[in-house]
């Protein structure tokens, strides 16, 4: 896709996204959007086949968006887990104060007209990557002897979080984001230490969250971000013999990799082009070959929801 299409679809998107946030899907037609986009009706459905497509397609633009901002956060490895973790919920509440008015016009018009855009799989998917991850993150922040409550305590984390969203969806209210992620962090520090202290039986215990990752999640492996893998590059480059000038033309190529992963619609030629740098240096040749299979999924993916 042309840069200059990729810019087009981006301006429709946030167009769109702002009159929505304004007037509710229901309420905003196609014809109000090319108009603000200043295009003809017939040049936008050259991009958007359908309102439902357009729909579709800003959901997945703010998941990506609030997903994106929060792997930026793995990067930090001056961050302890805790740390991250911590960060990470200010980051995704941060996200969410921004779309506000989305959210709440979208309440709205699935409380009128009792309709949901056509997500499901897609949304499941992507709810159960998240938990994978979650578990993942919680072992590290407290080692392996949380690993049987792993669920019950995202389940905890995911319904003060869900309390916290819905708080942050009234207007007016003075409230401080970086204190909502302090308090949930040390409020899951007292459930986890007084879970190991009492050595409570898990709600959900190990041998049901296997079988539930086993049936609905095809691939449970294949759940790394590529931002997670260019931050292990970038830790790799650190430690491997080479040249000064050679270690900064492969930082510089990943951090344009990435700068482009980030972005709407990525340049494939780019991609493929920092892709063939790192390829030339032999430590990196397990993460560039898992990079390469990652980012050619991801950009896919990002295509066919635009």
């Amino acid at each position: 896709m042309s840069e200059k299409l990729a810019d087009k679809k981006k301006q429709i998107l946030k167009t769109a996204l702002q009159l929505f946030s304004t007037k509710g899907i229901s309420s905003t037609s196609m014809q109000e959007i090319a108009e603000y986009c200043g295009m003809s009706k017939g040049s936008l459905y050259l991009h958007f086949k359908s309102k439902e497509e357009l729909e579709k397609s800003i959901y997945l633009y703010c998941e990506g968006m609030v997903r994106d901002s929060i792997m930026q956060v793995e990067q930090e490895h001056l961050l302890t887990p805790k740390e991250q973790l911590h960060k990470q919920v200010e980051v995704l509440l941060n996200r969410l104060v921004e779309l506000r008015e989305f959210v709440i016009m979208q309440l709205r018009d699935q409380h009128t007209s009792g309709k949901m855009p056509g997500l499901n799989e897609c949304i499941r998917e992507k709810h159960i990557h998240r938990l994978h991850w979650f578990h993942n993150k919680l072992v590290m922040i407290y080692g392996q002897e949380i690993q049987p409550h792993t669920m019950d305590l995202t389940m905890f984390v995911t319904g003060m979080l869900g309390g916290y969203v819905r708080t942050l969806m009234v207007p007016g209210l003075p409230l401080n984001v970086r204190r909502m992620a302090e308090h949930l962090i040390t409020l899951l520090d007292d459930v986890v230490a007084s879970t190991l202290r009492e050595r409570r039986e898990p709600l959900i215990s190990t041998e049901i969250w296997s079988q539930w990752m086993e049936k609905y999640m095809e691939n449970p492996d294949r759940t790394r971000h590529p931002l997670m893998v260019t931050k292990q590059m970038k830790d790799l480059l650190k430690e491997i013999s080479m040249d000064e000038a050679s270690r900064e033309f492969a930082l510089e190529s990943i951090q344009i990799i990435e700068k482009e992963l980030l972005d709407i619609e990525p340049r494939k030629a780019i991609l493929s082009g920092m892709m063939s740098n790192l390829e030339q240096i032999p430590e990196l040749s397990p993460l560039s070959e898992e990079l390469k299979e990652i980012y050619q999924l991801y950009v896919n993916s990002r295509t066919d929801r635009t």
